[in-house]
């Protein structure tokens, strides 16, 4: 399946040599428009592992000699989230676009701040979810807008993963650790690229011996009295099936539900339907960075900055209730 872009090539600089990292530059492979030519690291070494694997023209020890390359027109920031805001606000201070991984930040105050240094760089900064931009994804939300299931009365969602604390990146509390972060800003966005934004927020939860997250259920109410149900947790794995209930059907998302290829639409009053949108995972994302980029844009009209503010603004909400709080959200 081809992806197309302008025809002259933006630059792409990667923050960060990790999975997702490695996931974007085989993604970029697809993606016209798109070239990736340098890749940063705190180890000079992975980063010229990864730029040999991918093929980099250009591999930096630190990361700000990537941001610092003025043969790099877009920074990826690929590296968690508790160091989102100082890589995006700097690479936006350097000149560079930037597009920025989940979670956007660490809570609705770094996300802000991160809103205005893109606003007054001139320069265009998205949040990567993915999700909102697969193909079969946006299916989907035609399909429920159109009615063929009714009324949506709720969705339905799970992300949870076994990983063993307390040591780790996750169960770090100086590294915004937690499951809510790292996997329920999945469902919560899911929930609002369906639903629209929650009018009101109730979770439940369990903090593991570092004070983070590790087992978390949230209900939320949206426009029109539709409610999202979801479970985030460290401790034991799920089955990342997602569930869409209407008043005259169901639909049930494929796991993974963020990164479905497809879906089934079961109809009170007929056979199930079967529906399959192949993609390229996050070409998708990086197809709509680099349109918008070329089109004069310094936000996504997919997910605006607004938008990925607000979204944080839910999570800092959720975490208030069940009393996770980091170093980062004390200025």
């Amino acid at each position: 399946m081809a992806v197309t872009a302008a025809a002259a090539p933006l630059r792409w600089g990667i923050a960060g040599p990790g999975d997702i990292a490695s996931a974007m530059a085989r993604a970029l492979r697809h993606v016209e428009g798109a070239e990736l030519v340098a890749v940063g690291s705190r180890s000079m070494e992975r980063a010229a592992s990864f730029a040999e694997r991918f093929g980099a023209t250009r591999a930096h020890g630190s990361y700000e000699a990537l941001l610092d390359d003025d043969e790099v027109d877009l920074v990826y920031v690929a590296t968690p989230h508790s160091s989102h805001r100082e890589l995006a606000v700097a690479a936006l201070e350097a000149g560079r676009h930037v597009l920025c991984e989940k979670a956007f930040a660490v809570n609705a105050r770094e996300a802000r701040e991160m809103a205005a240094a893109a606003r007054a760089s001139g320069r265009f900064l998205m949040e990567a979810m993915w999700t909102w931009f697969l193909p079969p994804v946006v299916e989907l939300r035609r399909r429920l807008a159109s009615g063929e299931i009714g009324r949506v009365r709720a969705v339905e969602a799970n992300f949870s993963i076994a990983v063993p604390g307390p040591t780790g990146r996750h169960h770090e509390l100086a590294l915004a650790g937690g499951a809510l972060l790292d996997l329920g800003v999945y469902p919560v966005a899911l929930s609002r690229f369906l639903l629209g934004p929650p009018v009101e927020v109730r979770a439940l939860g369990e903090l593991g011996p570092t004070a983070v997250d590790v087992n978390l259920g949230v209900v939320a109410s949206h426009p029109d009295g539709a409610v999202s149900i979801f479970h985030t947790g460290l401790e034991a794995r799920s089955s990342h099936w997602c569930e869409v209930v209407g008043t005259e059907g169901v639909v049930r998302i494929e796991p993974p539900f963020w990164g479905t290829s497809g879906f089934t639409i079961d109809r009170h009053d007929g056979a199930p339907e079967r529906v399959e949108v192949p993609h390229h995972g996050l070409a998708h994302e990086a197809i709509h960075a680099v349109e918008r980029i070329r089109g004069g844009h310094l936000e996504s009209d997919v997910i605006p900055l607004d938008t990925s503010v607000a979204i944080m603004a839910t999570l800092d909400e959720i975490r208030r209730q069940i009393g996770v709080t980091y170093p980062a959200d004390t200025p």
